[in-house]
């Protein structure tokens, strides 16, 4: 076997095992985040009351995480909710819409809902927060996005804020609801699960490169 060959094989080898332990690592962060995305209270310290230096940030992407936020807001009482990442044009009217139902009365939450509509990924996300957060006297943020996406998010957000202490509320995505047997939108969950588990792994050799 020529050295080219040897060579060949060796980086193969060196891909499949780097691409296992990456699958193996987000597999487990995926799993502690989906288990408590499915309790009823998925962060000890929300049992805590809200206080005025509290703040909530929601990530667009998935069905069922602008609705969640949304009943944060209201139940808690927060300064303020981001949600990052909205289409432009995009009103609150029409989120509330296609989110909850229609007939949630938007005055009660008006104007604590900022919608930030420059980002078109994660780390956009975190970065257009991030100028957002500055101008806010917030010590704690709820940071809300479904199970498989937790992991990156939080640690870009602590990245561009880490002067703001993070509570995790993750949201069941589709591919979780398709393991409880929910198969509606199972595909869908499937191919985010997946392009996620990509985007994990290219930030992680990113942060292993720098």
């Amino acid at each position: 076997m020529s050295w080219i060959k040897k060579a060949f094989f060796a980086a193969l080898a060196v891909l499949v095992l780097f691409v296992g332990a990456r699958f193996f690592l987000y597999w487990k962060d995926y799993r502690f985040y989906a288990d408590l995305a499915l309790k009823e209270a998925p962060q000890g310290e929300l049992t805590t009351l809200s206080n005025p230096e509290e703040g909530i940030v929601v990530l667009t992407g998935d069905r069922n995480r602008i609705r969640v936020a949304i009943d944060l807001l209201l139940q808690r009482g927060s300064q303020f909710l981001i949600i990052s990442g909205i289409g432009k044009g995009t009103t609150l009217t029409d989120l509330i819409n296609a989110q909850t139902a229609s007939t949630l009365d938007l005055k009660v939450i008006w104007d604590k809902v900022i919608l930030e509509a420059q980002s078109t990924s994660t780390i956009e996300n975190a970065i257009e927060c991030a100028k957002i957060l500055r101008t806010k006297k917030v010590t704690r943020v709820i940071l809300v996005t479904s199970d498989y996406h937790m992991s990156r998010s939080l640690a870009l957000f602590k990245k561009f804020s880490p002067e703001v202490d993070y509570v995790v509320h993750p949201t069941p995505s589709e591919f979780t609801e398709a393991l409880q047997g929910k198969m509606d939108h199972a595909f869908e969950g499937l191919y985010k699960f997946v392009y996620e588990f990509l985007k994990d792994s290219l930030f992680t050799f990113y942060l292993l490169s720098v």
